[in-house]
């Protein structure tokens, strides 16, 4: 066996042997569920936000309250269509008509759910019931001053909930509308959002109907509301772009952290496998067998391996479920996105965007390492590394806005954004040659690195350079 081959399965037989090895494999799936379903569960989990009104003019509070309505509606609304866009198509428009017909929030409710019974029974397994994010109470408190103690939590109300937030409502010497907001909740700032649109409205209506205009009429001015609908060119579909068309970016994005993660997690095993084996003179010994170059790839080879395994584990896992999901994809909100996850564009960018990666990064920290007595010293070298590789995160949201605007096309032809930028332009229609030429950019940068980190390596292992012999002998210059 070649000895690239045995420094290979020596370091990969130590990793897969250390029980925190197995602790990942089999917690990390997990983790990553409660990550990204947790924040959803625990938003619907959370009860009403219980908000009184105190208001001079009983016409504000009666304004901000038909406003805090107007949004819970619109909120199940946008639940139930884009549920049924996902799962039921041929039910969405006829439930939603029945929704819009109906005259409150429950009632429309009650009036899709039975409109999707009678078309698409199927699809009434996760129909959703969504709660509304407010409850607007009477105010237990004749002024905004009495109400202090129930907004510090100091007194509770009768059936014994927390008062979250109270929304005052004055006018000035002019009779303009002022709306104070008391709440403990310094950084939610929601209540005042929608009462200020309420009040506007109420301004528009008090000038137009000032004017000599009759209040309904005003009212109809009011309600006009125009629809939006966007559209996708590439596409010869007369359907305006849905959750099936926007998925591929969500998967590209996850996939994108994902791909991050890992590369620096394996980097950082790499960074302090070296030092541990350094700071021990397990190296001298191993390099009596073998050549700095083939310690490195070497090392390089395990670890990969290690996270061969995971991947062949999560992947089976992963897999499995995407696959399974995916062929459900015309009637489950889960299997359009399993289906993005699937796109050929993405995992040919996600492997290449690994494996060059991994290779190239996992080389930088290598011969970093190579040049540390301790980990601690390690830590001053990577805080402005680590910049420079967080550099690439920086560029993801901009990406995801306009994956073809001109910087990000040319940012993606940097080596250190590539295998990021390039999992996320894969959607947006990237051309199977610019991904082919992207790719062997990367193979050659790889090379490039690999040659000149295995010199590094070289003069950290063998002639033994490290950041403290040359801080000395600079020091002994001076």
């Amino acid at each position: 066996m070649s000895p690239v081959l045995l420094v290979a399965r020596r370091d990969y037989l130590a990793y897969i042997g250390a029980w925190g090895f197995w602790l990942s494999l089999l917690t990390a799936p997990l983790i990553i569920a409660v990550l990204l379903f947790g924040p959803i569960l625990l938003a619907r989990a959370e009860p009403p936000r219980v908000i009184t009104i105190v208001a001079e003019r009983s016409t504000d509070a009666d304004a901000v309250k038909a406003a805090f309505a107007a949004s819970a509606l619109r909120d199940a609304r946008g639940d139930i269509r884009a549920y049924l866009a996902a799962t039921a198509p041929s039910a969405e428009a006829p439930a939603i008509a029945a929704f819009d017909a109906a005259p409150d929030r429950p009632a429309a409710i009650a009036a899709a759910r039975a409109v999707v019974a009678e078309r698409a029974p199927t699809a009434l397994t996760a129909f959703p019931t969504p709660s509304p994010r407010y409850h607007i109470i009477d105010p237990p408190a004749a002024d905004i001053q009495a109400l202090r103690p129930y907004l510090d939590g100091t007194q509770l109300l009768t059936d014994g909930r927390a008062l979250y937030g109270a929304l005052y409502l004055r006018r000035d010497a002019q009779g303009a509308p002022v709306i104070e907001y008391w709440s403990t909740a310094l950084n939610h700032d929601e209540p005042t959002n929608l009462a200020h649109r309420a009040m506007r409205l109420e301004m528009q209506r008090e000038a137009l109907t000032s004017q000599g205009l009759a209040p309904t009429e005003a009212e109809r001015l009011q309600s006009f509301d125009p629809q939006i609908v966007q559209f996708d060119p590439r596409s010869s579909g007369a359907e305006g772009v849905t959750l099936r068309e926007r998925a591929p970016f969500f998967a590209a994005l996850a996939l994108a952290f994902v791909l991050w993660s890992i590369v620096f997690s394996v980097a950082n095993m790499l960074l302090n496998g070296v030092i541990e084996e350094k700071s021990n003179k397990i190296l001298d010994t191993l390099l009596t067998s073998v050549s700095p170059m083939q310690m490195l790839m070497g090392k390089l080879l395990g670890v990969a391996a290690v996270s061969a395994t995971l991947f062949l584990f999560w992947g089976a896992l992963g897999g499995s479920l995407l696959t399974i999901a995916a062929e459900r994809a015309s009637d489950n909100i889960f299997g359009q996105i399993a289906e993005a996850f699937l796109d050929p564009r993405l995992l040919v960018a996600f492997f290449i965007g690994f494996i060059a990666g991994y290779l190239m990064y996992g080389a930088i920290f290598l011969a970093l390492g190579s040049l540390c007595e301790s980990v601690q010293e390690a830590q001053t070298l990577l805080g402005p590394v680590a910049l420079v590789l967080a550099m690439p995160m920086m560029l993801i949201t901009p990406a995801l806005d306009n994956p073809n605007a001109p910087i990000i096309e040319m940012a993606s032809w940097i080596p250190i954004f590539t295998p990021f930028l390039l999992l996320i332009r894969a959607p947006s229609g990237l051309d199977w040659v610019e991904i082919a030429g992207q790719g062997g950019l990367m193979v050659v940068t790889v090379v490039v690195i690999l040659f000149l980190a295995s010199r590094i390596f070289k003069a950290g292992v063998v002639d033994q350079v490290s950041l403290s012999s040359w801080r000395g002998r600079k020091s002994a210059k001076a």
